[in-house]
């Protein structure tokens, strides 16, 4: 049997471990953002904690992370770490990888300009400035830009949720989305569903998804732009003119707005601009393979995402004509 000064030595002891598993300061929820390197080991990220005044003893810290055998599956990133947590809190937040993220929703049809407005606002990059070099340069895989084309990036960067790991420079993000892109969009491109080159789809595809307001009309759109391009008829899409303006005017377009010189406006030049005028979803690019079968030649998109469409020029004056009877 123990004796009375081995047997409080042994509570003494266990008292002292329990303690160090307690939490620095239940009261202070204060978050501090600690960063683990790829390999790094547990004894070197506990005397990080400790030393932060995160935890309290980095030996137990390292013994727990042994003993529940965690010390070689800690997962690299920025942890939100608050004194208020558990050793065994943390050691569980970095077991499941809870790293701290930067949530960016990108939504289709934006256009790059827009998208790093986005990141700036989430702190990714400091300014728009920080990423102007960056666009001059197509990321490995992209298509070489086309004489004319404003924006090399420009309808490959793919619009969805991004979870960023806190840290990402304005670089990684470009190229998460780019190769986001790549996973996404590529696999859906074959010579044999279209006649139009990779570049060309992903043109059209941006001026369907900048045109149409309701997915269920985009592959009509598509379909009637398909026709005036075999026709040999200007695209006459108000979509390119506006981002040939940078995208400054709200209201309707003007006369004077559709003389606007540039490659990219479809009223003065036939066929497709030189490349996108944004970035388009899945449904967009999917219409833009696959366009409705059907001989209209025109078509009016209403502010409540219906779509008139002619065949005829007199048909579309006749479809204005109702509009502007019918507001």
């Amino acid at each position: 049997m123990l004796g009375t000064a081995a047997l409080l030595a042994v509570l003494l002891s266990g008292l002292w471990v329990w303690r160090q598993l307690q939490p620095v300061n239940r009261h202070d929820s204060h978050p501090q953002y600690v960063k683990v390197q790829s390999g790094q080991s547990a004894s070197s990220i506990a005397r990080v904690l400790q030393k932060r005044g995160l935890i309290r003893s980095a030996l137990v810290f390292r013994i727990l992370s042994r003993t529940s055998h965690l010390s070689r599956s800690l997962e690299s990133g920025v942890y939100r770490i608050r004194p208020s947590e558990t050793p065994q809190q943390i050691l569980q937040a970095m077991r499941t990888g809870e790293v701290v993220t930067i949530r960016v929703t990108i939504p289709e049809g934006y256009t790059v300009q827009q998208i790093i407005t986005r990141l700036v606002a989430a702190h990714i990059g400091s300014s728009p400035a920080t990423y102007l070099s960056l666009l001059q340069h197509p990321l490995p895989g992209m298509p070489a830009p086309a004489p004319g084309v404003r924006d090399p990036y420009e309808g490959y960067l793919f619009p969805a949720t991004y979870k960023f790991a806190y840290g990402t420079t304005p670089a990684q993000a470009l190229a998460i989305m780019w190769q986001t892109f790549e996973r996404k969009v590529e696999p859906l491109y074959s010579k044999d569903r279209t006649s139009l080159s990779f570049v060309q789809w992903v043109t059209l595809a941006s001026i369907v998804q900048r045109e149409d307001k309701k997915p269920q009309e985009a592959s009509g759109i598509a379909g009637v732009f398909v026709n005036r391009l075999v026709a040999g008829m200007p695209l006459q899409s108000d979509a390119t003119v506006r981002y040939a303006l940078d995208n400054s005017i709200r209201g309707p377009l003007t006369y004077t707005n559709l003389t606007v010189v540039s490659p990219y406006n479809t009223y003065l030049h036939k066929g497709l601009p030189p490349g996108p005028i944004a970035n388009p979803g899945i449904v967009a690019l999917k219409a833009a393979l696959d366009p409705k079968a059907e001989p209209y030649l025109y078509f009016l998109a209403l502010p409540d995402g219906r779509v008139l469409y002619a065949t005829t020029y007199a048909q579309q004056l006749a479809n204005i004509a109702y509009v502007n009877q019918h507001p």
